[in-house]
């Protein structure tokens, strides 16, 4: 096996990733090498072995000193190896959020600086402020970071607001221009891991806290916020998911129209839809 000493486990948190790419290396540099061969190799069928590829099933407890020899993982990589699966298989955030960073710590430190940023910009709930925050303030360096974390609701600290920029630079999310004010980009940051949505529900929480200090600390002519209870038929609830997709585009487009220069503030804009009783069915 070619691809064996030529691909890093380290690379990757996703193990379905990390057996995928193997075969697809494997294969070209051996044009013999099938899902077929692949499988028997590890003493599996290879029907089953698709399936774990393709995401729909896992490999069982039983199998995975199989692939630990097949790959001749020693110590820490076999360790590796069978706490990716372990993240694979967590159904619940804390457990997501539990194993990724047991993963963080066991990778090389070059191996996990970009997805680290990655957890940090969408863990934090101030790093997308800090993005859109970049095109009101005039931002140049770390001599600036006290001043805009000053002018934060509430407010950061310098530190903070370091971190933030950093990440954002590095994630391409913003950039220094030549006169060396540091502005955002119109990159849009993309990831399918599955530690995402522990994180967004971390996000979503932080966000929710921030919105109920604004009914004590901000005045009512600078925020609008009201609620709405209604009975529904929950069976229609994909209409009104509809019209809120459509609202907040509108509310985009309003929005991506203004210049920066003429900006000011930076405002939070929640929607928030959740059943808060459920009769029983009969």
């Amino acid at each position: 096996m070619f691809a064996k000493n030529k691909i890093n486990i380290y690379d990757y948190s996703d193990y379905r990733k990390f057996l995928q790419e193997f075969y697809e290396l494997e294969k070209s540099l051996d044009s013999s090498f099938s899902y077929r061969v692949f499988a028997a190799a590890v003493g599996m069928d290879a029907s089953l072995l698709l399936k774990i590829l393709q995401g729909k099933r896992h490999i069982s407890p039983k199998c995975i000193d199989v692939f630990v020899k097949f790959f001749r993982f020693k110590d820490a990589k076999a360790e590796y190896f069978r706490e990716m699966i372990a993240y694979g298989k967590a159904k619940n955030d804390e457990d997501v959020r539990r194993h990724f960073e047991t993963l963080q710590k066991m990778r090389p430190a070059a191996s996990r600086e970009l997805d680290e940023a990655r957890y940090r910009y969408f863990q934090q709930w101030y790093y997308p402020m800090i993005r859109s925050a970049l095109d009101v303030f005039n931002y140049r360096g770390t001599q600036d970071a006290a001043a805009l974390g000053e002018c934060c609701i509430p407010k950061l600290s310098a530190s903070q607001v370091e971190n933030a920029v950093d990440a954002l630079l590095q994630l391409g999310l913003a950039h220094a221009r030549n006169d060396g004010r540091v502005v955002p980009t119109e990159a849009h940051l993309k990831t399918m891991e599955h530690w995402l949505s522990a994180c967004i529900s971390d996000y979503q929480s932080s966000i929710a806290e921030l919105a109920g200090k604004s009914i004590q600390n901000t005045p009512k002519e600078k925020r609008d916020i009201s609620t709405l209870t209604m009975a529904l038929d929950s069976r229609q609830i994909d209409k009104i998911r509809e019209i809120l997709a459509k609202t907040r585009k509108a509310i985009v487009n309003v929005v991506n129209a203004m210049p920066p220069q003429i900006c000011d503030s930076v405002y939070q804009l929640n929607f928030q839809l959740f059943p808060m009783m459920k009769k029983e069915e009969q």
